[in-house]
């Protein structure tokens, strides 16, 4: 009577795990995914993205690990932020966030829209440079917001090339028109709201001649021409 007991539970356990080998082939899988949506991608790579998201193909709609494919995606070039979520039935569907580059840190990292540094292997040289310190990039990209909103609410047809601090935080903006403006280390914010109060007050006519506006003055600014 024992060895059959004996018999019985073996021959359920072996056919328990019968069914979990089966079910966890690929080809056999309940409730399989059967569609994956992303986001539409700027620079992302598809192959990539198609690479990483081989991993659902042996896993059913339940039995997905959201958070290792999310960290799998995150790890692609140009990816910022990844959500991943599931959708009744058999879809899973990838929100993918792309760093928008708007600045090239010391010719060898982009700054994104968010002020934050990221590396690709290949950076497009198309926008403008920003040039400082690794501990100051905060700062100076905030003084690159701030005039950027102030050149879109008065629509001139200029804009910044470079924006460097050197290494005593004297800041100077170089703008495809060929000015270059020398704001110092001192009150900047306030220098850029004065330089568009003095840009507006100068004859258009000498604009092509100016070389610079130095505004590192306390009380005042000169005129440097071509």
């Amino acid at each position: 009577m024992i060895l059959k007991k004996k018999y019985i539970i073996t021959f359920i356990t072996l056919l328990i795990i019968s069914i979990i080998i089966k079910t966890n082939n690929s080809e056999n899988l309940y409730f399989p995914i059967k569609n994956v949506t992303s986001s539409e991608l700027i620079n992302v790579n598809k192959d990539d993205i198609s690479e990483a998201v081989k991993y659902l193909y042996s896993k059913s709609f339940f039995d997905i690990d959201l958070n290792y494919l999310k960290n799998k995606l995150e790890k692609i070039e140009w990816v910022r932020k990844i959500n991943v979520r599931r959708s009744y039935p058999n879809e899973i569907i990838i929100d993918i966030e792309e760093h928008t580059p708007i600045l090239i840190w010391n010719n060898k990292m982009y700054i994104n829209t968010y002020g934050e540094k990221f590396n690709v292997s290949k950076i497009d040289k198309n926008i403008p440079i920003l040039i400082s310190d690794e501990s100051r990039i905060n700062e100076v990209f905030t003084y690159f917001e701030l005039f950027n909103d102030k050149l879109s609410s008065r629509k001139l047809d200029f804009k910044i090339t470079k924006i460097v601090e050197n290494e005593i935080r004297s800041l100077t903006i170089s703008l495809s028109s060929g000015i270059n403006i020398q704001l110092g280390s001192k009150d900047v914010n306030h220098k850029i709201t004065l330089f568009f109060e003095i840009y507006k007050s100068l004859n258009t006519r000498d604009l092509d001649k100016i070389r610079y506006i130095d505004m590192r003055y306390s009380n005042g600014f000169s005129v440097g021409w071509n």
